[in-house]
């Protein structure tokens, strides 16, 4: 047996439909799962699944280990193996009905070096799950210059956006190697969750957790808490679509909470005593906004306004108070960011020049 998931397809493939096939792959997947492989195992169902639509032995294996496990009954011990194995990204989120209807509607792919998984610009219809092989994740600057910012192997998982909205593809995804993965489609998982309810609320989570990771791993804000504090705070941010042209923040009112942008373009609108209005550049995925009014207790100094279809985590009022009395470094950064944003807007009503150096909002 060999540890390569391309050569264990190939092999498959070529004995075709026959006993022999479902045999040899059962065999290897079975052997991947125990060994803490699901990824390769999966992709593995898959080719078997494509052999035999109605095989059912492998998916329920698979479910049975990696899959959420009910709750033991008081006094019984929990399923065997449940919990011993690793975590699989969203599908250990599930029950093991849902588990198996997701798995089903997985597609296994292969890419050739230079092959484009994801194309910036293009409307997201789904997500990969890298199984075997290397891409690279390139976006294109405001000059024109395209910018290699990540390099992603085994187990990564990418495009995650596409399982929530049709939105454009934010970045290029293109193999540096052969490659295999996992494809999940929106509109198939929409199909599972009308059977499976419980599907659209583990997707929901597991969408939010990732590009709250991502945005928290990457803000100068938030880099001094520890993985453990970052993944506790995630689980009180609210995961919210904002429509174009919708006010997020109006200035004047008092803030209602502690914005995340994760994806799409925000524009905050300074309005001056004499009605004119001055715009500062567009926020960035990954920006803060809503400090000021949280840590002085002040209206809004700004409107922020989406220009395009925007998602944004929110932390409400209560819970800002609750989570930064425990986090006197996260309220310093906090107060660093407000009081370089309230001295831009002095500028701006001195009549002063505004360097590019300047916080935006």
């Amino acid at each position: 047996m060999s540890d390569s998931l391309h050569q264990e397809v190939t092999r498959l493939l070529s004995l075709g439909r026959t006993p022999e096939a479902l045999a040899v792959g059962e065999a290897v997947a079975t052997d991947w799962a125990r060994r803490g492989q699901p990824l390769r195992a999966i992709a593995l169902c898959r080719v078997l699944l494509q052999l035999e639509p109605a095989h059912s032995r492998t998916p329920q294996l698979l479910a049975d280990l990696y899959a959420q496990q009910p709750k033991a009954p008081k006094g019984t011990a929990p399923t065997p193996g449940a919990g011993a194995l690793p975590r699989v990204p969203l599908f250990s989120q599930l029950d093991r009905e849902a588990f198996m209807a997701v798995l089903s509607t997985l597609e296994l792919r292969t890419f050739q070096p230079g092959q484009n998984l994801i194309t910036e610009g293009e409307p997201g219809r789904s997500t990969f799950t890298l199984v075997e092989g290397q891409v690279d994740v390139t976006r294109q600057l405001d000059g024109g210059e395209r910018r290699t910012i990540a390099s992603l192997g085994e187990g990564d998982l990418f495009g995650e956006i596409a399982l929530m909205s049709e939105s454009p593809r934010m970045a290029t995804v293109t193999a540096t190697r052969l490659s295999l993965a996992l494809e999940m489609h929106r509109t198939r998982l929409e199909r599972v969750a009308m059977k499976h309810p419980s599907v659209t609320e583990t997707v929901r989570t597991f969408y939010r957790e990732r590009l709250l990771a991502n945005v928290l791993r990457s803000n100068p804000v938030f880099t001094a808490l520890t993985p453990e504090q970052r993944q506790a705070l995630s689980g009180i941010f609210e995961l919210r679509t904002m429509k174009a042209g919708q006010v997020i923040i109006d200035q004047g009112q008092k803030g209602d909470g502690l914005y995340l942008l994760l994806q799409g373009q925000c524009t905050p609108v300074f309005r001056h005593p004499d009605g004119r209005q001055t715009s500062f550049p567009p926020l960035r995925e990954g920006d803060v906004f809503g400090e000021i009014s949280l840590l002085l207790g002040q209206p809004a100094t700004a409107t922020v306004r989406s220009e395009t279809q925007c998602h944004v985590l929110r932390l409400g009022r209560e819970a800002f108070e609750q989570y930064l009395s425990s986090q006197p470094r996260v309220r310093a950064a906090l107060m660093r960011l407000g009081t370089e944003r309230l001295l831009h807007i002095s500028k701006l009503l001195s009549g002063r020049a505004v360097h590019d150096g300047d916080q935006r909002v």
